[in-house]
């Protein structure tokens, strides 16, 4: 690890990575700085992601993929079931493995990639910012650098240095847990989807395929105060009912932002990327490849920034602009949409997959759907049209 670099990304998952390798491509002297001693562990998500749009950013290669997903079914706390088409051929994802290539990846091309180095904080002087502290292997080190990436995930500190508004209302969290179960017999093409208020408040569960009898077993649930029992809780009540003879080889647990993006993702010298900047979905809380969009976005306006001898926030802010011309309208809809979905009572969202479940699959269009959604709780209408609209 040298002392200076053009660009310091702090966070080796998939958006750090991705913006390492990338500005290390245009001839940047990258450094990627991965906090834990391993890159890819603990998995902190389902895995799933869309075949071609992660092929834009990596080969596909066998050794990093569990599964291959044709289509998805949607299970009420009745048990009645709906299969959807995949949009895409969905992939689910060994991310020990695809993590730790996306990081091989960056240092092919050229970063400085290191682990166990925690940033402490920002190296600023009066004309801004300089550079990071690093604790690497407990020893702290002082890194020059002209722009910063954040990628430090949920649990990001760089925002809260950068001087952006990071934190959330509560509302806006998903408390999230997740086992990696064995000895579950599933079928390993289906990702499947489980709702209902009663079994997962205001959010849902997920099976999605491992292989080998294995799969990524979790929830997310509303963070609500009121709330008496926790995520794991609910997905222990889920496991003992639907796999009572499976056995846990891994568990994780945490918090998920689903505000939209963040009111400001750049600061002079700095530009927040994937978790860090709220870049998972607003609906589902997914955020594997749209945060390695973010990473991109960000790589290329930095080479900009540098190119131009000019990272003020000022400047760094057409960051911002690629990523809402991309998924801004879509990010605003979906955070408007859950909010919608989730007032919508149990039983009523219980019937509506009743109807859905009898119908021939080639009928379940989605304009059949949203007629199922009106018949049934024709509220739904006022705080959808406004979407539909545009509005």
């Amino acid at each position: 690890m040298k002392t200076e670099y053009d660009v310091v990304v702090i966070g080796a998952g998939p958006a750090g990575s991705i913006a390492a390798r990338m500005c290390a491509q245009a001839g940047l002297r990258v450094l990627l700085a991965e906090k834990r001693q391993e890159i890819g562990s603990p998995v902190r998500c389902a895995e799933a992601v869309g075949e071609e749009t992660l092929a834009e950013f990596i080969p596909l290669d066998a050794k990093w993929i569990a599964a291959e997903v044709d289509h998805f079914s949607l299970t009420s706390s009745q048990r009645d079931t709906v299969h959807f088409p995949s949009l895409e051929t969905t992939l689910v994802l060994e991310r020990k493995i695809f993590d730790r290539e996306l990081a091989h990846a960056a240092a092919r091309a050229g970063a400085d990639v290191v682990v166990k180095a925690r940033a402490a904080g920002f190296i600023k002087n009066g004309t801004g910012l300089e550079g990071v502290t690093l604790i690497v292997q407990g020893v702290p080190h002082e890194v020059r650098c002209q722009i910063v990436i954040g990628a430090d995930g949920t649990e990001a500190q760089s925002t809260r240095w950068a001087g952006l508004k990071s934190v959330p209302q509560l509302k806006d969290y998903y408390s999230a847990a997740q086992y990696l179960l064995t000895n579950v017999n599933i079928d390993q093409t289906v990702c499947q989807y489980h709702v209902g208020w009663s079994q997962a408040p205001a959010g849902y569960l997920w099976v999605f395929p491992k292989g080998n009898k294995t799969a990524n077993v979790g929830l997310v649930i509303a963070v609500d105060p009121k709330q008496t029992r926790s995520a794991m809780d609910f997905l222990n009540a889920f496991v003992a009912q639907r796999f009572p003879a499976s056995s846990i080889l891994s568990q994780v647990v945490g918090g998920i932002p689903i505000s939209n993006v963040l009111p400001e993702m750049v600061a002079d010298g700095y530009l927040a990327i994937g978790d860090a900047a709220h870049q998972s979905d607003p609906m589902t809380a997914g955020g594997i490849t749209n945060g390695m969009r973010g990473g991109l976005f960000a790589a290329q306006v930095a080479v900009e920034a540098l190119q131009q001898s000019d990272t003020s926030r000022k400047f760094l802010k057409k960051y911002e602009k690629l990523w809402d011309d991309k998924f801004g309208a879509d990010y605003r809809r979906l955070y408007r949409l859950r909010q919608a979905v989730f007032k919508i009572p149990e039983e009523k969202l219980n019937s509506m997959i009743a109807q859905m479940a009898r119908l021939d699959a080639k009928d379940l269009t989605l304009t059949q759907t949203f007629k199922v959604f009106l018949k049934e709780y024709p509220r739904l209408i006022v705080d959808v049209l406004p979407l539909l609209l545009g509005k």
